[in-house]
């Protein structure tokens, strides 16, 4: 997995602990908007990073 996958990985764990870190879990719009985000990240970033290693350098798709 790249440094930029692990980044968007980090981030997206961020935006899910950040109501309850930072105390702002009672205004509910935020966080959930704060926590859907989060997961959409996290995930978004594992798949594109285990689907860019998994193609190779240059995105072809000859055998090794």
């Amino acid at each position: 997995m790249s440094r930029y996958g692990w980044i968007g990985i980090i981030l997206g764990i961020w935006l899910i602990i950040a109501p309850f870190a930072l105390r702002y879990q009672n205004i509910t719009n935020a966080m959930w908007n704060d926590i859907i985000l989060g997961v959409l990240v996290a995930v978004s970033s594992y798949l594109l990073s285990t689907d860019v290693r998994r193609a190779g350098v240059g995105g072809g798709t000859e055998n090794r």
